[in-house]
């Protein structure tokens, strides 16, 4: 596992707004405040292993198989339980992981310390554009505050060719979950080719689309 370069890129004032509204509008951070509260006992949880593993399973099984990314990035991180798994499947990779919550972010860093985690919302991912091979997400789409502003932000950091692979809820839960039409005719709308989707695991919609390589 490689730690990945995260670039401290000079804000404009659009940039700037982005995040500040992704990490203080309205209910995200009550939300923010409720991962701090778990992210103290998120590894031990019991949902890690009846499922959100099986989640990241699911997602890595999408990747094909002769795709090998130099670089990684997960958003929405959590405690760093994916990118230990993407280690495991590319240990050359470099990786890293953001995530809105800050007590997340700390135990990202403990458990994985071979990434680069920062606290960091969707909405303002703090990378160059075209500096990723693959973008992943999982179980975090639904809290982002501007969905489509996420996805169009993964897009910007991917090189050409590269892949984002999402999987989210696709049942009405907290947050704003959306129906797989939703979500394709997001990507599609972002500038994405849709490769992968399908729903391998209940109430999940997985999700991977390829960024168009340069002509």
């Amino acid at each position: 596992m490689r730690k990945m370069r995260v670039e401290s890129l000079e804000l404009n004032d659009n940039l700037r707004a982005e995040m500040e509204t992704g990490m203080n509008h309205g209910n995200d951070h009550s939300e923010r405040e409720h991962f701090n509260r778990w992210s103290k006992t998120y590894e031990q949880s019991m949902s890690q292993w009846f499922f959100f593993d099986r989640v990241h399973r699911g997602l890595l099984a999408r990747i094909p198989a002769d795709f090998t990314p130099a670089e990684v990035l997960d958003i929405g991180c959590g405690t760093g339980r994916l990118l230990r798994k993407i280690a495991v499947r590319w240990p050359e990779a470099h990786l890293a992981g953001v995530d809105l919550a800050e007590g997340m972010v700390a135990q990202a860093r403990t458990h994985t310390p071979g990434a680069t985690i920062t606290q960091a919302p969707a909405e303002a991912l703090p990378l160059a554009d075209g500096s990723v091979d693959l973008v992943t997400s999982t179980t975090s789409f639904h809290h982002w505050n501007d969905q489509a502003q996420g996805i169009r932000e993964a897009v910007r950091v991917l090189r050409p060719g590269g892949l984002f692979a999402l999987a989210d809820m696709s049942v009405p839960a907290h947050g704003q979950p959306l129906s797989r039409r939703a979500i394709r005719e997001l990507f599609q709308a972002a500038g994405l080719t849709i490769r992968v989707q399908n729903s391998p695991v209940l109430f999940y919609t997985f999700t991977v689309g390829e960024k168009a390589s340069r002509a």
